[in-house]
């Protein structure tokens, strides 16, 4: 099959015109100008005005919150809008039912926004993994624990089904993912990452998401700390850390090149250091973030230390939509500085890397899986390059995943 378009975005850095991209079964076997490629009696789709690019990798989401969109409006007080958020989801009379339901429809809508990969954050595995494993998505399932106060009891078992690696197939992996350093305690917090190792699991942790996080880490005290009390999980022993939270997930193991650090939303120098020096992604979710009104992202100075900074949704609790693309277009309105193909590799490459898929998917390339998005080139466009794109409102109208079309209605 080839697959041809007036341009080609790589993900590595080049933009080829007249490009095409060749597949043979799963995989890429040539990508180049049109006119250089060898066409034999391949099937040729020609897309015309638009651009071939990766699949789109979406590091951080919560699928099985996509039936609470414009339920639980997102505002200034975090911990008002988890309180709400809990509230609803505990009112559910079948909240299987309601998640497994709410996660189909968020592959429906990931793989129209043209994702490929996944980073899906559940807080019911044994219920969401079957779903999520028969989808055309890549994925890696990060089950969740939660293990404080009152609730420290729960960690054995939500660590056994959050860590459960028979629950993977051939495209979804396991991850596990402590909840947050307000919700899971320094001992259990060193339970997971002692999981984490001994099973080979990718981590994900909410982390330095808000202000108060420091306060609470640190002093056990703030809305943090109200929060547990009124929900009824609070008691005498949780732990004053005497530190901030990236620190603390320093401290516990958590911080390793196989750590996903969701949201990082306020860091300063030293841990921007940190978080350099322990190898972790940083996974930023713009519209999340511009959604609760956060004081900006340092996701510039983050790539400029090094630190492998990927994108992420969150959920369409507190998001418009499911979309990578869309993160990319709002980062690019507000940041017209930064070079438009690096943003492509954060809503590609950078999340695949993170996620251990990074020699499968996440550039065209060859010998790599055939994960491909076409998005059209707006009306008229005469721009030579990804900027373009950015620029439009253009959907995809087209996603390979492993060669196959995974819009149709037989993926």
């Amino acid at each position: 099959m080839i697959l041809k378009a007036r341009f080609v975005a790589t993900g590595e850095g080049s933009i080829i015109e007249d490009g095409c991209v060749v597949c043979k079964g799963d995989r890429i076997t040539w990508v180049g100008r049109a006119t250089d490629a060898a066409w034999d009696s391949c099937t040729s789709i020609d897309y015309g005005d638009a651009v071939i690019a990766p699949g789109f990798v979406n590091a951080h989401t919560h699928l099985e919150l996509t039936h609470l969109h414009g339920r639980v409006p997102p505002g200034p007080d975090f911990v008002a809008w988890l309180r709400q958020l809990m509230e609803v989801l505990c009112s559910s009379e079948d909240a299987k039912a309601d998640a497994q339901s709410a996660v189909a429809r968020g592959i429906e809508e990931s793989l129209k926004s043209g994702v490929s990969l996944v980073a899906d954050i559940t807080r019911q595995p044994t219920a969401i993994r079957p779903v999520l494993g028969r989808s055309p998505l890549r994925a890696v399932s990060f089950g969740e624990v939660v293990a404080i106060g009152q609730r420290r009891d729960l960690l054995s078992a939500r660590l056994d089904a959050a860590s459960r690696v028979a629950d993977q197939t051939e495209r979804m992996r396991i991850g596990l993912s402590p909840h947050a350093p307000y919700t899971v305690e320094p001992e259990a917090l060193e339970a997971c990452a002692r999981r984490a190792r001994t099973e080979s699991l990718r981590l994900c942790i909410h982390a330095a998401e808000t202000k108060d996080e420091q306060r609470f880490t640190n002093a056990a005290a703030g809305p943090f700390a109200e929060y547990l009390k009124a929900i009824g999980v609070w008691d005498k022993a949780i732990p004053a850390s005497g530190c901030g939270p990236i620190e603390l997930i320093q401290r516990t193991g958590l911080l390793t090149r196989h750590t996903l650090l969701a949201h990082a939303n306020y860091v300063s120098d030293d841990e921007l250091v940190i978080i350099a020096t322990g190898g972790a992604s940083v996974v930023y979710c713009p519209r999340t973030h511009n959604a609760f009104g956060h004081d900006p992202h340092r996701f510039r100075d983050m790539t400029r230390a090094g630190i492998n900074v990927c994108i992420g949704t969150d959920s369409l609790a507190s998001n418009p939509s499911l979309s990578i693309l869309d993160e990319l277009r709002f980062l690019h309105r507000r940041h017209r500085e930064f070079d438009p193909v690096e943003l492509l590799r954060m809503g590609t490459i950078n999340g695949a890397k993170a996620l251990g898929y990074g020699a499968i998917t996440g550039t065209l390339t060859v010998a790599k899986a055939a994960d491909i998005v076409v998005i059209p080139l707006p009306f008229g466009e005469a721009a030579s390059d990804w900027s373009a794109i950015l620029a439009s409102d253009e959907p995809p109208v087209a996603l390979y995943i492993g060669g196959k079309n995974a819009l149709a209605s037989d993926a």
